[in-house]
């Protein structure tokens, strides 16, 4: 499924989102978990595991590159 065009937002818009150059409103949060089918919670849960596990990924990578 081609989640920008489902959800009527701009497919430059999505993948800004995706890769986190552009924070999504709450609005669109709810549009898109409504879309997937998932409470917008659960979405929001998710993201910020995913985040966290980069982000921990990025440091690792920082401090192995030292």
């Amino acid at each position: 499924m081609d989640l920008a065009v489902a959800s009527g937002y701009s497919l430059r818009y999505i993948g800004d989102v995706e890769r986190g150059t552009k924070s999504a409103t709450m609005r669109t949060m709810h549009d898109l978990a409504t879309l997937l089918d998932v409470k917008l919670g659960t979405l929001m849960v998710e993201a910020e595991e995913l985040w966290a596990s980069e982000a921990k990924e990025r440091n690792r990578l920082t401090k192995s590159n030292r």
